[in-house]
């Protein structure tokens, strides 16, 4: 026998069915649209840098992650 769930959580399986997709499109679409590991260390490296100088805007983060050596915004 299963141990209850809090009321109101749903599980994987009932929400597939209640918005009338499978599971296995689900799970494609979720492993398809989860962040690389080098978009997550990138987002990483602006938040440290944004919680150490608090005051800094995008522009000077920016500025710094550049002096640091990482490529930021090529496409600017």
């Amino acid at each position: 026998m299963t141990s209850p769930r809090p009321q109101g959580e749903l599980t994987v399986e009932r929400l597939c069915m209640l918005a009338r997709v499978s599971r296995a499109g689900y799970y494609r679409h979720w492993a398809a649209s989860s962040p690389c590991e080098e978009e997550a260390a990138a987002r990483d490296l602006v938040q440290r840098a944004a919680l150490a100088n608090r005051r800094c805007g995008y522009r000077r983060i920016a500025a710094q992650l550049r002096r640091e050596g990482f490529v930021v915004n090529p496409d600017a």
